[in-house]
């Protein structure tokens, strides 16, 4: 059996895919036992503290300021707890804690997919089934464009520094600091931009030819075999619970009696 890291990155996709639509389509417990089983999955593909840690820090965060804000400020009738002028009903917990383990389980997800795929082979292998080549270079440009600017942010905040600008001490001055930034980060990325035209069209990237890669991602019988069980699993799931909204809007709108009832 593969380590998860090994699998081909299609088949992590369809994984990471089926996750998100697990935490979309159950319940807040179904959805805590999936962001439990990701955590397992990361720390078996050796990324457990980074996941959890990044976790903390950004999923989790927002999913408590979600939870806080819609049990406190959505209206309802049933009063569970006040304070002042904030109240929790229970018509605003309940939506509170839907829509926070959605975000939780979706969210999850999309941080667990992004340690544990290779954007390139992720492109390439998207590129073999047919997707064009153009595509593939904007999604993986989209995909590499935080972290660039991010590293190019920092180069520039350590050359203020190297000119006695501070930059680290308070927020008001990291603000100050961070404006003037702007315009040398929006120019650098523009150059960026245009030197990488420049070189795709020297390499012929927009040729109209079957082009070869450097590298080549292996798709083993293994790997089809787990991407049919996972997309035959999403389908039953969101057939399953096509199924069961049709079912409620049947029995409550339409008067047709439960099945417990008509036998």
């Amino acid at each position: 059996m593969k380590g998860v890291k090994n699998l081909n990155p299609l088949t992590i996709l369809y994984l990471i895919i089926m996750l998100a639509v697990i935490s979309a389509v159950f319940d807040y417990k179904v959805t805590l036992i999936t962001v439990t089983a990701m955590i397992l999955i990361a720390a078996a593909a050796g990324e457990g503290k980074e996941f959890i840690s990044l976790w903390l820090k950004s999923i989790f965060l927002i999913c408590l300021i979600c939870f806080i804000l819609q049990s406190l400020f959505i209206p309802g009738e049933q009063v569970i707890w006040k304070i002042w002028i904030f109240s929790v009903k229970a018509e605003s917990l309940q939506r509170a804690v839907a829509l926070s383990s959605r975000i939780l389980g979706i969210g999850s997800a999309i941080l667990l997919g992004g340690k544990l795929l290779n954007a390139k082979e992720l492109m390439t292998v998207l590129e073999e089934k047919g997707l064009p080549s153009s595509a593939t270079y904007v999604l993986l440009s989209t995909i590499n464009i935080i972290p660039q600017m991010s590293k190019r942010m920092g180069a520039i905040l350590e050359a203020q520094r190297s000119r006695g600008i501070e930059t680290d001490r308070n927020v008001w001055v990291r603000a100050k600091s961070f404006f003037p930034s702007v315009g040398p980060l929006l120019l650098n990325s523009l150059v960026n931009a245009e030197e990488r035209a420049i070189t795709l069209e020297a390499r012929a990237f927009s040729a109209p030819c079957k082009k070869t890669k450097l590298k080549e991602v292996q798709d083993t019988q293994e790997d089809k075999i787990i991407r049919c069980l996972l997309a035959a699993s999403v389908i039953l799931m969101i057939g399953g619970k096509i199924v069961w909204i049709v079912l409620r809007y049947l029995i409550y709108h339409t008067g047709i009696p439960p099945l417990r009832k008509m036998r």
